[in-house]
């Protein structure tokens, strides 16, 4: 799922496009988030060939999980089940560490004097996962 609103920063829409085609050409997994002097943009790409997410526009975030044993085997579903894992257990990893340090750095700043007015998310709710659909599980 790439940046769900409009960008006007034409800089931003590139940079965007440039690392889905980096995501696609080298099989990889992750998020990216830029910025420019006034506005900011995000991606995450869960979908990779070593990983059980797939694309499905209608579900809120644009992905699922897809790893049947009937359909892979017993070894290559848990394999892509074990990619999935990684991916999310580094998305956290990485979205702590990014919180934490930005908290500090803010900290340090209001410390120095500055003032600093931010609406979270540009006002928009964050968007949550609601339910798991195991079809085929017995």
């Amino acid at each position: 799922m790439f940046n769900d609103r409009q960008i006007e920063s034409r800089q931003l829409r590139e940079a965007l496009s440039g690392a889905k085609y980096l995501f696609d050409y080298l099989d990889l997994a992750g998020g990216i988030y830029i910025v420019d002097r006034s506005e900011w943009a995000w991606g995450y790409q869960g979908q990779a060939t070593w990983n059980a997410f797939i694309e499905d526009k209608n579900t809120p975030l644009g992905f699922r999980l897809r790893a049947r044993q009937d359909e892979l085997g017993p070894e290559r579903a848990k394999e892509l089940i074990e990619g999935a894992a990684f991916v999310m257990t580094s998305m956290q990893d990485f979205g702590n560490q990014t919180r934490f340090w930005a908290s500090d750095l803010i900290k340090i700043m209001k410390q120095a004097g500055f003032t600093i007015e931010h609406k979270p998310f540009g006002g928009q709710p964050l968007k949550r996962l609601s339910g798991i659909d195991m079809r085929g599980k017995k």
